[in-house]
């Protein structure tokens, strides 16, 4: 089961959050939150192992499941 996934962090975290995305090598991109100081980062079609590896590197933040299932 997949699902997109994405994650809000604030500005100052982000350049963190990036480095330890990208030696992974997961599909992602970012949006700018309309009218806050977050950006939030998406990430597509993400399994279960991959959302788990999400969830330890952002840490307590609360991800929003965006769109449905897929096969």
């Amino acid at each position: 089961m997949e699902k997109n996934v994405q994650f809000s962090v604030p500005w100052r975290e982000a350049t963190r959050i990036i480095k330890k995305i990208k030696a992974s090598k997961l599909r992602y991109f970012v949006k700018q939150m309309e009218g806050k100081t977050s950006i939030a980062f998406v990430f597509p079609k993400v399994s279960v192992s991959q959302y788990v590896y999400l969830y330890i590197i952002f840490g307590p933040r609360a991800a929003d499941v965006v769109g449905n299932d897929s096969k």
